[in-house]
């Protein structure tokens, strides 16, 4: 019988990781490590670590399978994650160092995003309201010129004609 215990026992131990149905993924911006079916997509696979992440630490931007004194192997968008074997893990990549690494926007409350809307609203309300009096003015203002020159149309044109008579008469000499 302590045959057969120790058989379960062996049964019950971790498989080999070559013959998982799962792979595990290590976020280097969390330490946490993450699991996937096989044939999981490398861009699922990122957008899953990503939107589990904290705020203000620096987002995934690829996948790539490391080994200490090998070149790491990473994966395109819509590569499919798979194990290279022993003394490969599965890590994600960050930008290290560099300031326009992309970042986990911090997450707003509802209330944050009404007060955002409204003043998006406000903004936009009285910079609408702004344009619709500038019209008016340049309205009036065209208005006003028009006036002035139906005005002083008939003095003009009758300095005009006396111009044209004048200059039409022969010249005695």
């Amino acid at each position: 019988m302590s045959t057969m215990a120790e058989s379960g026992e062996k049964e019950k131990k971790i498989p080999e990781s070559s013959n998982l149905s799962f792979l595990e993924v290590k976020c280097r911006s969390s330490g946490k490590v993450r699991r996937f079916a096989q044939g999981t997509e490398s861009r699922f696979a990122l957008r899953v670590i990503n939107s589990k992440l904290e705020s203000g630490v620096p987002l995934a931007l690829c996948i790539a399978a490391v080994k200490e004194g090998e070149e790491p192997v990473i994966f395109g968008p819509s590569a499919t994650l798979a194990n290279y074997g022993d003394g490969w893990k599965l890590e994600t990549l960050i930008n290290n160092g560099e300031d326009d690494m992309p970042m986990k926007e911090p997450t707003s409350t509802k209330k944050e995003l009404k007060k955002k809307n409204n003043d998006i609203t406000v903004s936009w309300l009285v910079t609408y309201i702004g344009k619709i009096l500038l019209v008016f003015v340049f309205m009036f203002f065209i208005a006003g010129v028009y006036s002035y020159f139906l005005v002083v149309l008939p003095d003009l044109l009758s300095s005009l004609k006396s111009y044209w008579e004048g200059s039409t008469t022969p010249m005695s000499s």
